[in-house]
């Protein structure tokens, strides 16, 4: 005859495995809502003292082309660390184009005269588009554009404040969604006599090398 635990031990066998799950389960959810509430707790005392929020996978841009000179038209990827909202991002900017304008153009852009008489303006024309995970609210998406000369300054943005160049808009949206585009130009003030030589952009994860495209095709 096989042999049997008898039916009391068999019957207290099952109750203290049961009640052993129970426990484990009580114990693994326990252990789940303590860690849910921690990261809320986190997630608000972030938010209220106004830190940066982390980026996810998808927001990290490459940033490759730090410190290389790229073809007017040709796209890269930044890491997007500016806006009010202190969220990370990332965008693909483009320096589309350079053009030469003319003061005439700029008639209600409060010029001073002495810039009427020694400088040129030019016309910066770039694309922007977020390929991140979130959405950005009061973005700088124009302020890190810059021109350079061909002799190797940086050369003057014309401050405008609210006043809009009619053949040079450059104001950034209010809320720059997912998968949104835009194209924002920048008015420079280049001295008499001398040419632009690279638009740059100084955003992203090594800000001391900002990517470039040539002002000319």
């Amino acid at each position: 005859m096989p042999n049997r635990l008898p039916r009391t031990a068999r019957s207290g066998t099952a109750r203290s495995g049961t009640a052993r799950s129970g426990t484990a389960l009580l114990c693994a959810l326990g252990v789940t809502l303590l860690g849910l509430a921690t990261t809320g707790c986190e997630d608000d005392t972030a938010a209220a003292s106004g830190r940066r929020q982390p980026a996810t996978r998808a927001d990290l841009a490459a940033d490759s082309d730090g410190g290389k000179t790229l073809r007017l038209g040709e796209p890269t990827s930044i890491t997007y660390k500016s806006g009010s909202d202190h969220m990370r991002g990332a965008l693909r900017v483009t320096a589309v184009k350079v053009r030469k304008g003319t003061h005439a153009q700029l008639r209600t852009a409060g010029v001073d005269a002495s810039d009427v008489r020694t400088t040129q303006p030019y016309y910066v024309t770039m694309t922007f588009e977020n390929i991140g995970e979130n959405s950005l609210h009061y973005p700088f998406l124009n302020t890190p554009t810059g021109l350079e000369d061909t002799g190797g300054v940086d050369d003057q943005p014309l401050i405008t404040g609210d006043t809009e160049v009619a053949v040079c808009r450059g104001k950034d949206p209010d809320d720059f969604a997912v998968g949104a585009k835009v194209s924002l130009c920048k008015v420079f003030l280049v001295p008499n006599g001398i040419r632009p030589s690279v638009v740059t952009y100084s955003t992203g994860d090594d800000t001391k090398r900002p990517v470039s495209w040539k002002a000319t095709r």
